[in-house]
């Protein structure tokens, strides 16, 4: 009977720890008893309460194929004999395959005239229109193109996005079962970081599907000025311009000299009335008197 009432016992020792509640292992398993309440264990981004229900599954893995994503990207510079027109042709092309200007700058100098201009075309038709431009625009002096395929980091974003999601909604269902002042702001917080996280890589993937849809082409076209330029000048010419020089400086004499007018007008005045002067001087001196 002894041995009989030990089995009995045993059993209803197991029937009873099997039947613990969710709210039982909450309480057990990731909260820890102390003064102020029930404590938040920091280990409930890996470690979650256990429901009454299966654990949702796990997102499906976000997958794309490489080169599913490129970022396109180019410069070309072009030398044009008129300006105005080529840049009329640009604008028509543009309108033709659905880009536009980002950016649109002229420049003039002595030397030359031009156009800087940013396009942002759609990524499927940036090959076409480069080389429309390149066959009808002018002479063509450089040329740069760049793709980049950010598949694997749009494909690494997705996936962590999809699991800041799963956590989310856990945590979302923990708040709800939180009973202390301390477990809801513990909870909160964690809320506030994996939404910030989520924000980040939301903003990171809608730039990357910018910069995917829409490439990037800088585009300059200048048109020089060409300057005449003698020939070294001969025996003949090179005494014309002498005279000429000698012409000029003269005329600059005379002009320099018409502006001190009213010195030269002094120095004539004190060298006709001189004697005057002295006769003046020698009147109203002691030694004059004598």
């Amino acid at each position: 009977m002894y041995k009989i009432g030990m089995i009995l016992l045993s059993c209803l020792l197991m029937v009873s720890c099997y039947n613990q509640t969710p709210e039982s292992y909450l309480t057990m398993g990731n909260y820890q008893n102390s003064d102020e309440g029930i404590g938040f264990d920091e280990d409930l981004e890996i470690e979650l309460p256990r429901t009454a229900e299966p654990p949702p599954p796990p997102p499906p893995i976000f997958t794309l194929e490489k080169g599913s994503k490129i970022i396109k990207n180019g410069s070309m510079k072009f030398e044009v004999s008129q300006l105005k027109l080529a840049k009329n042709k640009i604008d028509a092309i543009l309108n033709k395959y659905d880009g536009y200007y980002e950016q649109e700058e002229y420049s003039s100098h002595k030397n030359r005239n031009s156009y800087s201009l940013q396009l942002k075309i759609p990524h499927a038709k940036f090959d076409s229109l480069v080389n429309v431009l390149e066959e009808g625009i002018g002479k063509l002096n450089t040329k740069n193109i760049s793709a980049k395929d950010v598949t694997e980091e749009y494909v690494d974003l997705n996936i962590r996005l999809e699991n800041n999601l799963a956590y989310l909604n856990q945590y979302k269902e923990i708040l709800k079962k939180a009973k202390s002042i301390k477990e809801i702001l513990e909870v909160q917080e964690k809320i506030r970081n994996i939404e910030e996280e989520i924000d980040r890589k939301k903003g990171r993937l809608k730039f990357l599907d910018d910069k995917v849809k829409y490439s990037t082409l800088n585009l300059e076209i200048i048109k020089l000025i060409k300057s005449e330029i003698s020939d070294k000048p001969n025996f003949i010419d090179r005494i014309v311009n002498a005279f000429n020089n000698g012409i000029q400086e003269v005329l600059n004499l005379v002009i320099e000299m018409v502006s001190l007018w009213p010195f030269i007008i002094l120095i004539m005045l004190m060298f006709f009335g001189r004697k005057s002067i002295m006769n003046f001087y020698r009147k109203n001196t002691p030694i004059g008197k004598l």
